[in-house]
């Protein structure tokens, strides 16, 4: 008998989270939800106006500076407009799941020593990769859902 460092029960559990994971990579509805995620990303960091590292800098000296930076532009949700604001709200519940992965990956950038405005840029990433695979989980939910909503009428 090998040796195994992890139980049986566990993958197990592995092995359903990794199908899982699979059905949304396979689901449609899944990538056409993620790629119009991905446009309406970058059409909301159009309408934040355009990139200033002077921004950031003001940012990084604390003279009253009470807004954030997000993808190199000045952000501050109550003055964005309302494309920005529904793609923050939409992407709430990904943000607070992407939590746990930003903090293993802070260390690793605070080693690299990243700037406010590079920082900002991996924050941005993590913000699109995240509510990327939070569209895919839900098309393939929405696609299952269809599936089984579909399948008995068809046999009458």
């Amino acid at each position: 008998m090998m040796y195994s460092p992890v139980s049986e029960h566990t993958m197990k559990i592995l092995g359903k989270a990794w199908k899982w994971f699979d059905d949304c990579l396979r689901s449609r509805l899944g990538w056409i939800l993620a790629s119009f995620h991905g446009v309406w990303f970058f059409v909301a960091l159009h309408a934040m106006g355009p990139p200033s590292r002077a921004v950031a800098a003001f940012r990084d000296s604390f003279e009253g500076a009470d807004f954030t930076i997000f993808a190199g532009r000045w952000f501050h949700f109550h003055y964005e407009p309302l494309i920005v604001n529904s793609l923050f709200a939409a992407d709430l519940p990904a943000m607070l799941l992407a939590m746990l992965p930003g903090m293993i990956v802070s260390p690793i950038v605070r080693f690299v020593h990243l700037g406010t405005f590079e920082r900002s840029y991996v924050d941005a990433a993590e913000f699109l990769i995240a509510g990327s695979l939070q569209w895919l989980a839900i098309g393939s939910r929405l696609e299952v859902r269809w599936s089984q909503w579909k399948s008995p009428r068809t046999h009458e």
